[in-house]
């Protein structure tokens, strides 16, 4: 597929698979609209895809606020007329036992991870309908919104589920009104970010248990060894390309995909992370 001079918008464009998305797109000839909270982040990615020659344009964007995603829609149509690939990818991370996880660390994962997803939909949706050429809404969820929530994860996979559970309804919806956009939902294993280095917010809980930071470091090392952003994107552009709506990258998970139907199907408890585990390809 030719990309060259299409329009491509990420949100949590910063680093990990924002910015593997960005500067793969970047590549690949589009003009990248990179939106994420942290600045100097962003100017560093900017220099990167200036490196490259690529067009890229940098917005500092919180997702969670509706108002500011509506101004950059308006930018970027108001600049370019067109949006080919949304990608609603900005997220957090927030893990630990799920009643020792304060009120403020539960509703700003919901306000980034699910209603940052919403408020790009709201926003975009309606102006990429108007547009005369086709578009594309690509919702970052992850393979943890697929899976049985594993313990001291329920914040995050929650958040997730919900996501996946929003581009299955809007896939619907879309091709209800025999629209010229489309839907993926990227369901990645570990790719390599530093979701898991994230800050303590003022309000968090800042310790975890041993038994929360066994499980944390276990899938902070995942996280570490895992694909590379590059690598990462350029496969969910091969899904982009090939016109998926699921886009699973990360083959090894797909045995474990099937244990909660299982469980649903025979009434048995959800799998546990050593259950699940198991049955990684």
């Amino acid at each position: 597929m030719d990309w060259k001079n299409k329009v491509a918008v990420i949100t949590g464009a910063s680093s990990g698979i924002g910015a593997g998305l960005a500067l793969h797109c970047a590549q690949a000839g589009m003009h990248v609209v990179a939106a994420a909270t942290n600045l100097n982040k962003l100017q560093e990615l900017e220099r990167q895809i200036h490196a490259i020659d690529g067009s890229v344009q940098i917005a500092q964007v919180d997702v969670a606020d509706p108002a500011a995603v509506e101004r950059l829609a308006s930018e970027v149509f108001a600049r370019f007329g067109a949006v080919h690939l949304l990608f609603n990818n900005a997220g957090i991370l927030i893990d630990g036992k799920s009643w020792k996880r304060s009120y403020d660390e539960w509703d700003r994962s919901y306000r980034i991870n699910v209603l940052g997803v919403v408020n790009g939909i709201r926003s975009f949706v309606p102006r990429m309908l108007a547009q005369v050429e086709p578009g594309r809404v690509i919702n970052t969820a992850s393979t943890g919104g697929l899976l049985s929530a594993v313990a001291y994860m329920g914040i995050y996979q929650s958040t997730k589920a919900a996501v996946v559970a929003i581009s299955e309804a809007l896939f619907q919806e879309l091709a209800m009104e025999s629209a010229p956009v489309s839907v993926s939902v990227l369901c990645p294993g570990e790719v390599v970010s530093d979701i898991y280095n994230r800050p303590r917010e003022p309000g968090d809980h800042a310790k975890l248990s041993e038994d929360e930071m066994a499980v944390h470091g276990m899938v902070a090392d995942m996280v570490a060894r895992g694909m590379s952003a590059s690598e990462y994107a350029r496969r969910v552009l091969e899904g982009i390309e090939a016109d998926k709506f699921w886009i699973i990258t990360h083959d090894e998970f797909k045995p474990m995909l099937q244990l909660r139907p299982q469980s649903i199907v025979a009434g048995t408890n959800p799998p546990t992370l050593t259950e699940a585990m198991e049955h990684q390809g």
